[in-house]
This record gives structure tokens, sequence and C-alpha cells, in this order.
């Protein structure tokens, strides 16, 4: 189903999640404390795992792949956490449970446990598995006890999985970077050498206005063959994306665009032509296989745990966009998972 503008802005608006809360939500005036589900173990003395989320489809898929692989072995607990401020319910959640373990679900969620943990005063902390949230590798280190899944497919993963699909060459990637997030790029522009494919980075400053980035939109796209954007809140605010990204994108010469978010892409607005995510009820059963090794090993992180790639994949395409723009190989259909037209 394409959404409309109001929906398309709402999914976008600082690449968060909203919040809401079910049936089963039960809540505390005094501190927020929501709990979105539980299941699990009904023994007493079973461990519990506590879930920090906001409640949308995308993490209740992830909800449904841990509770699949943990619930005969542990009692798990979903607390809503939507904004990078709530940090009282992720304090009332370890008061009431005193888990062995968390899963931290999104960026927001993961910023409001670093500021738990900068505030307790406590000398260590449970286990905590991130994933759902954009460029892990910086935030994994600012957390005690902290590993997880990234969210993002490899560039070059992305682009050759791409190159299945168009027909036309796509050798020079263009990417709109902000100082913050430059090392991540010349990491993935490393790794994309290896099956020659260059990346081309336009740097802009921390805050750009639409005037900026359209600039530096408009010189990537003469100069590369795909326009990579990166899921970077600052640059993918409603009046960005409004006023630069979709201008800038839906002009000559047409450029497709690789997303790292599903809701950038719909044949309504022409913004995303191509997106690679994770799938999130695969990525909730990996979560709790890296809970399962943590358990092994007794609680505690092991010194090689490192942050880990997904190991499943779905691919979305804007079919109306790239039938107006762009020439398909042959059966190139047939090895897209989600297909908008």
């Amino acid at each position: 189903m394409a959404l409309n503008r109001r929906q398309l802005l709402a999914a976008l608006s600082g690449m968060t999640f909203s919040l809401a809360c079910g049936k089963r939500a039960q809540q505390a005036v005094n501190t927020g404390y929501v709990e979105i589900a539980a299941a699990g173990s009904s023994d007493p003395s079973s461990r519990t795992i506590v879930v920090c989320m906001p409640d949308t489809t995308q993490t209740r898929e992830v909800w449904t792949g841990l509770k699949d692989e943990l619930e005969q072995d542990y009692r798990l607990v979903a607390v809503a956490v939507s904004h990078a401020s709530e940090v009282a319910p992720i304090a009332e959640a370890i008061r009431r449970y005193k888990p062995a373990g968390l899963v931290l679900m999104n960026n927001p969620t993961t910023a409001a446990y670093r500021s738990y943990q900068l505030a307790s005063g406590l000398p260590q902390f449970p286990p905590a598995v991130i994933v759902m949230a954009s460029f892990l590798d910086g935030h994994s280190h600012q957390i005690q006890a902290a590993t997880g899944i990234s969210y993002e497919i490899p560039l070059i993963t992305v682009v050759t999985n791409l190159r299945k699909l168009l027909a036309s060459p796509i050798e020079r990637i263009g990417v709109i970077v902000r100082a913050p997030l430059r090392q991540f790029v010349e990491r993935q522009a490393a790794l994309a050498r290896r099956e020659q494919i260059s990346v081309v980075a336009e740097e802009v400053s921390m805050q750009p206005n639409a005037s900026e980035l359209k600039r530096a939109l408009r010189r990537i796209k003469h100069e590369a063959d795909a326009v990579w954007v990166l899921n970077d809140d600052r640059l993918l605010s409603p009046r960005l994306i409004t006023e630069a990204w979709l201008p800038g994108l839906n002009e000559r010469p047409w450029c497709p665009a690789i997303v790292g978010a599903a809701s950038l892409v719909s044949p309504v607005h022409s913004f995303g032509t191509f997106a690679m995510l994770p799938d999130h009820t695969a990525l909730g059963a990996q979560a709790a296989s890296v809970i399962f090794d943590i358990a092994d090993n007794g609680w505690q992180l092991r010194p090689d745990a490192d942050v880990q790639l997904p190991l499943s994949t779905t691919t979305t395409m804007d079919r109306v966009q790239v039938d107006e723009r762009f020439a398909l190989r042959k059966d190139a259909l047939l090895q897209v998972d989600r297909i908008l037209q």
C-alpha cells in the first residue's frame, strides 16, 4: 500500500519509531513505565531478559523472533521506550526484574540506556544486545557491556545486489556525509573497492540547510551512477526531505537511490529506488543466539564479542520509479522480496 504524504513524513521524522501501546499495556503514572508484552517461562527461578523497545510493526517482528527462540528458557518482558529522554522506564524495569540481560531496539532506546548507565553510578551492568540501531559500531562502544547486530547492510552487498537488477553499469556511488559519519563511509568505501566500486563522498556541514544539501546532491548525481542515502537523522528531517531530497532526486540526471529504511521507498514520492534491510524476525532470532552465547559464558560478554552483521536480509524496490527511469535486467524482479507499484 502506498503511503500518503503525512504517513511518509511521520515515518521518516528523525528516523525514530512512534509508540502505540496495545491492549496488554500496563502503565504506572509516576515513571511512565509501560509493559508492551511478556512471554516465556513461569518458573520463578528463570532468568529475565528485559527488552526495551518502541511498539511498532518492525519491533514486534523482532520481538517475535526473540520470543520464539528464548521463551522456553527465559522470562521475557518488553518495556516501552520510544525517546532518548525516557530513562525512567528502563530504570524501573531493571529495578523490578534485575534482568540477566537486556535487548535494546533502535537509537533512541540505546541513547536512553546510555543515559541510565551514566546516571546510575553502578559499577557494572547486565550485558545488552543492541539491534535496529543505525551505525552501531559507535553506539556499542559508548555503553558498558554491550554488543549487537548491525542494522546497516554493507555497501558492497547492497550494490552487488542492485547490479543484478539494473541493466546500466553501477561503478561509482555518490554519498552525502556529515563529519561524524566520515569514518563509517571510509570503511564502507574500502570494502567496496574489492568489487571495483568507488565511492564519491560530498561532505556537508553539521546542520545543513536545504540549499546546501540540494547543491551537494546535484554534484554527486553528476559524478555517480547511484546515490547512497545514509540513515542520518540530521539529513533526513521532514524539511530536508521535502525541500532537498525529493526535488533533487526527481530532477535529471536520474540516479537510482539506495536507502536504508523501507519507509523511504514509496512509488508516490519517488525517493528511494532500492532498499536492502535485515529481516526483522530473523534479526530477533539472531539476537536470541547472542543471548544464548552470553549465557553460556556466565552472563559475561566474551572479549571477541564484536558487532555482528545480519544473517538474513530482505529487498524492496520502487517498480514505478524503475520503469520510468531505468532498465531492468532479465528476471530481475524474481530477486526482489517486495515490489512496490
